[in-house]
């Protein structure tokens, strides 16, 4: 024992030495458990009674630390729980090194208060008295909560088991049909008292007091204690003392001011006399008087209070509770309200270790045996004891519960017949803030996740919308369960015809050939001018037989990019393989698509126009004008030259002898196969890299006459009754004055077809060789709700016969036009408006205009054109209406429309690429749809 007037050891390794003094007292022994909170680095609870354990001691979870002073009657047994700090932060440590990230805070501290659980009930069995040490300074209501778990972890758990348990050993006897020695007498004690307050004997009774009225409130409300000790989990004593704060002593205080308060003390004299002798220890006081005792006057007053501390420490608390037991009158004070004489058993020492040995290895988990675990009601309580106590869970499980019927209720109640996934996650949404009004907890996420799963089978359950988008990005509203022979989004559209003249209402497309063709194929029938005006008719696939599919790309755009320049890399051994037609329909079509490449125009002059020729193809077919198409060409250039300083940018024009109509086809034409595919066709529009040979089904654009040109008078504009739908000032055309100059043919080709010229030709021929055009030209935008408007500018939009300035058309016709544009209309969405149409009005001239028009779009940059070999010729002094697609569409993937539009960059959503336009000389023996070959087209310009 050395310097210590106790023993200390770790249970069950009691010191033989020991246990002999302990069987020396008989049956007189009484249990003091201490257990509750510390904050020290050996988690010692034990400092208000003046005990440590030894140096070497390590605190561990479920570890007995017991204490023994000589010459009393008391065994005190220290509990080490995880609510002591140290316990606590071995815990958190050896979690986090198994978890890792996955740490749960809610799981750890519900395991922590299980294991606290466990030591308590152990204590509440084997202890006469048990002492709860807090370390804050007011009475913590969680232990009310922890001793209700205890009473009910007792009642239908313990009392399951202990009593059979029990029966079979020594300690059944000894402890009775309660197993336990006692209802236990429950003290506290606080380290700490509140620093505000003094620490006069009045103050600090008076907070003892005050706490023990608050504390004996909570525990009877809670039923902790009550009028009978069978029922009642702890005991209190009548008219004395269970609360102890500890005001005159600093049980963990700082070594050093310990270490100054000892040299204090050991300089301080009895008497007030000063002697030569204590002068110079007095000279090495701070200040004056550091070392002057009080006196004897001052002790003397002060006698009770010095008395009051000596008194008032937790050993003299506690030795009263344990005369009670030993005396006999423990249990007779249990109760304030009504004093009964209840179950006390006082043991041995040799008895109190049997019964300890078989509660703990019964209570603590993994102390139990293979014999114990045979009883079913044991079985059960190591399996549901964890999960019986966290009544936190159940808490939260229980408004989680309410929760989860309020969102499905909410989801069910606002849940229509038919809706799609949009309409689910709103409907979702809403269910989850009604699930939150109640729902709380770390089940939260688990219930939120079984609502979700429930709304979604509700919604499955033949709600579900089909959902099929649009081409317009719409989802389709019909029953996705039930069968229907098209989709439909319930989306409007206001779009016009062919020609513009009728409007009509158009579903949401599904399909590129109800956008491109069926629409308008059913508004013709309903306009009485779409069925009347010449139409241009386009290529489209003709199928040999009833096999027939559309063409498979596996990656459409870079894959024909990089096939076609493989193909002009190599052209020297395709045309090997290729026999002599066969090589020169080859050729043809190449240049011929090569034809629809775009053509920079010169923009050196006012009229923006460049004079170039289509493509060589043109003039294959006439292989007896390849020389003199050389030597015009030279003419031109040097025309073109001089044009700018003399005839202010003229136009030249080569005039050159009608070509005549063959009577019978030519024998290599013939005898040529055909290399347009009959049993493939092109899935969507056709485009510059298209693959060679394959058409689409229908056509997705239009080129249509709808009259002279004089129906249209440029002081009126476009008028309702002709053309329907246009804003206020936006229904004007753009005039372009274009001059041209004409060159002759050489002398025998004029002197042989004078004669053979018309009066109209003759007339315009006598006025000279220039003349100038009138063209109007109109570039319509389209919104979904019917709103069309012409273009003045890629930026802005026609307001009225101001912005109609000089060479504004020419200006427009040379730059690219972008393919969408926000309408106008007043609206709280903002619309995108489509280009749909250009409006052409041929000039009253011996000439054709020519269009050949391309949009650009797409991610990969599509370039869509007409498909037509040959650019169609418009008639002189008509009105025509170029109609583009409502839908683009590439090889294998659709172009939708850009949601929104920055006003910094209108051409990300595509444009119309600049000089669609192009003048030759009109050629009667032509007819408008017999322009697929080049054959007498002559020579025409770009503009």
């Amino acid at each position: 024992m050395g310097l210590k007037d106790y023993y200390t050891w770790t249970y069950p390794n009691i010191p033989e030495h020991v246990a002999q003094e302990l069987d020396q007292l008989g049956r007189s022994l009484v249990v003091v458990g201490i257990i509750g909170r510390s904050r020290c680095g050996l988690a010692n609870k034990m400092r208000a009674f003046r005990m440590e354990p030894s140096g070497d001691h390590k605190p561990a979870d479920g570890q007995c630390q017991c204490y023994y002073k000589p010459g009393t009657s008391a065994l005190l047994l220290h509990f080490e729980t995880t609510f002591d700090d140290a316990i606590l932060g071995q815990q958190i440590d050896g979690t986090m090194e198994q978890e890792g990230a996955s740490f749960d805070f809610d799981e750890f501290y519900e395991r922590m208060k299980c294991r606290f659980l466990r030591m308590m009930l152990l204590a509440l069995h084997v202890c006469h008295i048990v002492v709860y040490v807090e370390t804050g300074q007011t009475f913590d209501l969680s232990l009310v909560t922890i001793l209700q778990l205890m009473k009910f972890a007792r009642e239908q758990h313990l009392m399951q088991f202990l009593p059979s348990l029990l029966k079979e050993t020594p300690a059944g006897a000894l402890l009775g049909e309660k197993c336990r020695l006692c209802t236990p007498r429950i003290l506290f004690l606080f380290e700490n008292f509140p620093q505000d307050d003094a620490t006069t004997k009045e103050c600090v009774s008076a907070c003892e007091f005050q706490t023990e009225d608050s504390i004996y409130e909570f525990l009877r409300h809670n039923q902790i204690i009550t009028n009978s000790s069978s029922s009642s989990l702890l005991a209190l004593p009548n008219n004395k003392q269970f609360v102890f704060y500890n005001a005159h002593e600093e049980l963990h205080a700082d070594r050093l001011l310990q270490s100054i308060e000892l040299l204090n003390l050991d300089m301080r004299k009895v008497d007030v006399k000063e002697e030569d002798d204590d002068l110079e220890v007095l000279e090495l006081a701070p200040f004056e008087g550091f070392v002057k005792s009080y006196g004897e006057s001052f002790e003397k007053t002060n006698y009770e209070e010095q008395q009051y501390k000596e008194e008032h420490t937790a050993w003299h608390f506690l030795q009263r509770h344990i005369q009670d037991a030993l005396l006999g009158c423990f249990d007779e004070g249990s109760f304030k309200q009504v004093p009964q004489k209840g179950q006390l058993q006082l043991l041995s020492a040799h008895e109190w270790h049997d019964c300890m040995g078989e509660l703990h290895k019964l209570l603590l988990p993994g102390a139990a045996t293979q014999e114990h675990s045979r009883n079913e009601d044991y079985r059960l309580f190591l399996q549901t004891f964890d999960e019986s106590l966290n009544y936190e869970k159940k808490f939260w499980a229980h408004l989680c519960e309410i929760g989860l019927k309020l969102g499905i209720a909410a989801y069910k109640k606002a849940a229509p017949a038919i809706y799609g996934s949009s309409m689910h996650q709103q409907l979702l949404a809403d269910a989850i803030i009604a699930f939150e009004e109640e729902g709380r907890g770390p089940p939260a996420a688990a219930a939120i996740a079984k609502m979700s799963e429930i709304c979604l089978r509700h919604w499955q359950d033949g709600r579900q919308q089909c959902e099929q988008l649009s081409l317009r990005s719409q989802p389709c509203t019909q029953p996705r369960d039930m069968p229907h022979d098209k989709h439909s989004s319930g989306v409007i559209h206001v779009s016009s015809c062919n020609c513009g003249r009728t409007q009509g209402r158009r579903e949401d497309p599904f399909s590129l050939q109800q956008a491109n063709y069926e629409f308008y194929e059913h508004m013709a029938k309903m306009c009485n001018l779409c069925g009347k005006v010449k139409q241009f008719k386009l290529p489209i696939f003709e199928p040999s037989n009833n096999d027939y599919r559309a063409a498979a790309f596996e990656v459409a755009f870079p894959l024909l990019h990089a096939e076609r320049k493989n193909a002009e890399l190599e052209p020297e051994e395709e045309d090997e393989e290729l026999p002599s037609g066969d090589e020169e329909e080859q050729q043809h079509i190449t240049e011929s698509n090569g034809c629809s490449q775009p053509l920079s125009p010169t923009f050196g002059s006012d009229l923006n126009m460049s004079i170039a020729g289509f493509g060589v193809s043109l003039n294959e077919s006439e292989p007896c004008f390849e020389q003199e198409a050389d030597s015009t060409s030279e003419a031109e250039s040097s025309s073109s030259a001089t044009s700018s300083v003399e005839s202010n940018n003229e136009l030249v024009l080569q005039l050159k002898e009608p070509a005549k109509k063959q009577e019978e086809p030519c024998e290599e034409s013939t005898s040529a196969p055909s290399l347009t595919s009959t049993t493939e066709y092109l899935p969507g529009l056709v485009h510059t890299l298209s693959k060679v040979g394959l058409l689409p089904l229908f056509p997705s654009w239009s080129l249509a006459c709808v009259g002279p040109s004089s129906i249209y008078s440029h002081n009126t504009g476009l008028q309702e009754h002709f053309q329907s739908g246009f804003l206020s000032g936006a229904n004007f055309l753009l005039p372009w004055d274009v001059q041209l100059r004409l060159v002759h043919a050489p002398k025998h080709y004029h002197n042989s077809h004078q004669p053979h010229m018309s009066k109209k030709q003759q007339r315009y021929r006598k006025h000279g060789d220039r003349m100038v055009l009138k063209i109007f030209v109109g570039f319509e935008y389209e919104c979904s709700r019917g709103h069309r408007f012409m273009m003045c500018r890629p930026d802005r939009v026609l307001r009225g016969g101001a912005d109609i300035e000089r060479d504004t058309c020419s200006k427009m016709v040379h730059t690219n036009m972008p393919l969408y544009y926000p309408c106008p209309c007043r609206s709280q969405k903002n619309y995108l408006a489509q280009l749909m149409r250009i409006h052409v009005v041929t000039p009253k001239a011996p000439v054709n205009i020519i269009v050949d028009p391309k949009v650009c779009m797409g991610k990969d940059k599509y370039t869509f054109t007409l498909g037509s070999l040959v650019p169609p010729r418009l008639s002189q002094s008509a009105y025509w209406i170029l109609r583009l697609p409502y839908v683009y569409q590439g090889d294998d993937e659709l172009i939708a429309p850009p949601e929104k539009l920055e006003p910094d960059d209108m051409m990300a959503g595509g444009y119309l690429l600049a000089g669609m336009f192009g003048i030759a000389e009109t050629d009667p023996t032509l007819d408008l749809n017999d322009q697929g070959s080049a054959s007498g087209l002559g020579t025409f310009t770009r503009i």
